[in-house]
């Protein structure tokens, strides 16, 4: 159940940021956004989270989980079958999500991995 609260919570902050950052960077719909930020957060949570972060530290699991974004983010251009997401604008929404996951791996070591020492 702890990771069904974390999983909601990191897919909530990837929609916001995704939806805010997308939306005005791009001229995709509501719908597409919020594909991406499921997307975005089951990869990074299964290995971002799960995998990195529980063997590892923040800033490792961080940088992890913004170039998981990235790759993810950029390959929804070849699953849409059209370019609308240009490298930067990528770029951009990763920075932005490895910011939140910094505070969001926080909460994770507090209340899924409360054994480990950070």
């Amino acid at each position: 159940m702890k990771h069904l609260g974390a999983l909601i919570l990191k897919y909530l902050m990837i929609a916001i940021i995704l939806s805010i950052l997308l939306s005005w960077l791009t001229a995709l719909d509501l719908g597409e956004i919020l594909v991406i930020s499921a997307a975005v957060t089951l990869v990074a949570y299964l290995l971002g989270d799960l995998l990195v972060l529980s063997r590892s530290n923040n800033l490792l699991a961080t940088v992890t989980d913004a170039v998981l974004a990235l790759i993810v983010i950029l390959l929804f251009n070849y699953a849409s079958g059209y370019e609308e997401i240009a490298f930067t604008d990528a770029l951009i929404c990763s920075v932005v999500i490895g910011i939140g996951e910094w505070f969001f791996h926080k909460f994770v070591s507090e209340k899924v991995f409360p054994q480990k020492d950070y």
